[in-house]
C-alpha cells in the first residue's frame, strides 16, 4: 500500500505552470523516453514528430541506461532566470535542451563528468521570458542509477541559497567524520585498544563512501571513476562488525548473534568485485549487505543493553538514528518506491554522521565504566593490601607492614643533630605469659589488643605504630617525638595495671638512624638497648624496689651510656 501511494511514475506530459514563490516539479509531469543514438531534433518545429519515434517508459531501469525527459512549461511570474537541476542520484551524462516559444535553442551538460556552475549540485541556469511557454528536453544517462533521478525547475535565488545551506551541512558532516576518525586513530595509537581503531576505520570508510556520493573527489581533484564509488560502502558493515563485536562483547556474551554477524565480513567482501565486473549491480548488492548489517547489529546492540550493558544505550540510538533514513532511502535502491524526501543522500549523511556522534559517546560511556571498574578493583586492591598489613588481632600494622617500611625509611640520609632523623622503639609487653597461665588466652589477646589500642593513639604522620607477633611491639617515628613516646609509654604502663592487668610491665629499647650503618644494626641496637632495660627491671625487682618513677630514669641512662 505504501508503494502504491508513494510511487507515482513519470507519465502523461502536462504543461508545468512556472510560479514566482514555488519550485516547479518537472519528474511527474512529463514523459520519459528510451535513449539510443539519436540526437537532439533541430528546432521547435521538429518536436513533435521527433518525440512520435521515440519509444515511451513508465520508469527508468535502475542497473543504468539512456532515456530522454520531455516536458512542456510556461512562464507565469516575472522571473526569467531558472535553474534547471537534475537531482536525486547520480547521473554520469545530463544534456539539456529548452526550446523556446521565441528565440533560439538553448542548452547546457551538466552530470557526474561535466564541470558544475554549482558545487555538489548538478544546477545549471536558462532564460525564458516571462508569460512565454517553453519545451524542455533533456537526456541523461548512466551505468546505473541508486534512485530515480528526479527534475525540478527552481528560481535561480531560491537555488543558490539551497546550495549555500546544502553544502554548509556536507562540509560540516564531512569535518565531524573526519575528525572523529583521527581522533580515535590518535587514541589507538595510545592505547592500543582495537576498538577504536575498528572505529576509526568505520569512519574513514564512511567518509570515503559519501564523498565519492558527493563528487569530492571530482569537484577537488578531478577524478572521475565510478568503480571505486561503492568500494567504501562494502566496507562498512566489515569495519563497524569488528567494532561492534568487540565493543559489545559479542563472542562472550552472545556466541549466537556473534555467528550471524560474521556474515557482515565475508559477504560484503565477496561481493565487494562487483564494483569492478558487474558496476550496474553493484549499488543493489551494497544495499542488501548494508540493510543486513543494519539489521543485525541493531538486535545486537538492544541484546547486550538488556543484559546490563549500560554503554550499548548509546550504540542502540545510534543505529536507531542511521536506521531512519535508511529506511527511506534503501527501498529506493532497489526500486521499492521513489526517494520519499528530496536529497535523501544528505539525509543519510547527516544520519550517519549523527550515527557516529553517538557511537563516540558509547566508546565514552565504556571508557567511563572501565574506569569505574579499575577504580573499583583497586580499591578491593587496597583493602586487601591493607588487610596484610594489618594485624588481626590487634587491628595495628603487622610484621610485614614494618619489614617493608622500616627499609624504606632506614634507607634516608643521616644526620647526627637532625631532630627528623628515623628513631625505633622496640617494645616487650612483660607478663603476657603469665596472664595467659593465670587467666587464659583470651584474657590475654584482651591485653594485647588494650596495648595495641593505646600504642594507635600515637600514630600521626610523625609516627607509626606496628605489633611484630606475640608480645613484641615497635615504633617508628622521628627523633624530635622520642621525649613524648617515652612518657606516653610510662603512661601506659600505669594505665594497664588500672585496669586490672597486675604484674605486667613495659620494656623498650631505642636506636636512632645516625647510630649505625644499615637498618639491621639499628635493630640490633635497639634489642640490645631493650635487653638491658630488661635487665635494669629485674635488678630494681629483686633488690629493694626503688620507687616507679625511678625506672625510667635508670633505663634512659643506661641508654645514654651505651649510645655514647
Amino acid at each position: 500500500m505504501l508503494v502504491l501511494f508513494f510511487y507515482a511514475p513519470i507519465g502523461l506530459t502536462q504543461v508545468v505552470s512556472l510560479k514566482r514563490e514555488g519550485i516547479a516539479e518537472l519528474t511527474a509531469k512529463g514523459q520519459l523516453y528510451q535513449a539510443g543514438s539519436e540526437s537532439f531534433p533541430a528546432s521547435t518545429e521538429d518536436l513533435p514528430t521527433w518525440l512520435a519515434q521515440r519509444q515511451a517508459t513508465p520508469s527508468i531501469n535502475l542497473f543504468g541506461g539512456a532515456y530522454w525527459f520531455y516536458v512542456e512549461l510556461h512562464n507565469d511570474s516575472n522571473i526569467s532566470q531558472w535553474i534547471v537541476n537534475p537531482d536525486g542520484t547520480l547521473i554520469d551524462q545530463v544534456e539539456v535542451h529548452l526550446y523556446p516559444q521565441e528565440g533560439a535553442i538553448q542548452g547546457f551538460t551538466t552530470g557526474y563528468r561535466a564541470e558544475r556552475d554549482y558545487m555538489l549540485h548538478y544546477g545549471k541556469s536558462i532564460h525564458l521570458q516571462a508569460g512565454s511557454g517553453a519545451k524542455l528536453l533533456i537526456r541523461f544517462e548512466s551505468p546505473y542509477y541508486a534512485s530515480t533521478p528526479n527534475f525540478e525547475l527552481l528560481q535561480e535565488s531560491s537555488f543558490r541559497q539551497r546550495v549555500v545551506w546544502e553544502n554548509i551541512l556536507v562540509l560540516a558532516a564531512f569535518g565531524a567524520l573526519l575528525t572523529l576518525a583521527l581522533y580515535n586513530l590518535f587514541i589507538f595509537t595510545i592505547t592500543h585498544d582495537r576498538t577504536f581503531f575498528y572505529y576509526a576505520s568505520y569512519l574513514g570508510a564512511y567518509f570515503f563512501g559519501w564523498a565519492f556520493t558527493f563528487h569530492i573527489p571530482a569537484e577537488l581533484f578531478g577524478w572521475h571513476n565510478l568503480h571505486v564509488h561503492y568500494i567504501p560502502f562494502f566496507l562498512l558493515p566489515v569495519l563497524n562488525t569488528l567494532f561492534y563485536m568487540k565493543f559489545l562483547r559479542l563472542k562472550k556474551y552472545f556466541p549466537r548473534l556473534a555467528a550471524f554477524s560474521r556474515i557482515n565480513y565475508w559477504l560484503p567482501l565477496l561481493l565487494l568485485p562487483s564494483c569492478f565486473v558487474a558496476l550496474p549491480y553493484a549499488h543493489m548488492l551494497a544495499t542488501l549487505v548494508i540493510t543486513y548489517w543494519l539489521v543485525i547489529a541493531l538486535v545486537s546492540g538492544i541484546a547486550s543493553l538488556r543484559s546490563g550493558f549500560r554503554p550499548a544505550r548509546y550504540f542502540v540510538l545510534a543505529f536507531i538514528t542511521l536506521m531512519i533514513p535508511g529506511a527511506i532511502i534503501l527501498p529506493a535502491n532497489i526500486g521499492l518506491i521513489p526517494d520519499l524526501v528530496r536529497n535523501a543522500e544528505l539525509l543519510t549523511l547527516l544520519g550517519g554522521t549523527l550515527d557516529a556522534i553517538l557511537l563516540a559517546f558509547a566508546l565514552a560511556d565504556k571508557i567511563r565504566v572501565l574506569s569505574e571498574d579499575k577504580d573499583h578493583a583497586l580499591l578491593e586492591l587496597n583493602k586487601m593490601l591493607a588487610v596484610s598489613r594489618t594485624d588481626h588481632l590487634t587491628g595495628i600494622a603487622n610484621r610485614h607492614a614494618f619489614d617493608q617500611d622500616f627499609r624504606q625509611v632506614f634507607r634516608q640520609e643521616k644526620h647526627t643533630n637532625n631532630p627528623m632523623q628515623p628513631m625505633l622503639f622496640l617494645i616487650d609487653l612483660d607478663g603476657l605469659k603469665r596472664v595467659n597461665d593465670c587467666y587464659g588466652h583470651l584474657r590475654g589477646d584482651e591485653l594485647l589488643h588494650t596495648f595495641a589500642q593505646d600504642l594507635a593513639g600515637l600514630v600521626n604522620d610523625k609516627v607509626s605504630v606496628y605489633r611484630l607477633g606475640g608480645d613484641e611491639f615497635t615504633i617508628l617515628a622521628h627523633r624530635s617525638e622520642e621525649e613524648e613516646i617515652c612518657a606516653a609509654i610510662t603512661l601506659f604502663e600505669k594505665q594497664l595495671k588500672e585496669r586490672g592487668f597486675q604484674n605486667v610491665g613495659i620494656s623498650y629499647g631505642v636506636a636512632f638512624a645516625n647510630e649505625s650503618d644499615s637498618p639491621f644494626e639499628v635493630l640490633s641496637r635497639a634489642d640490645q638497648r631493650m635487653y638491658e632495660f630488661k635487665t635494669v627491671r629485674r635488678h630494681a625487682r629483686s633488690e629493694d624496689t626503688p620507687p616507679r618513677s625511678d625506672l625510667g630514669s635508670m633505663a634512659k641512662a643506661q641508654f645514654t651510656r651505651s649510645a655514647d
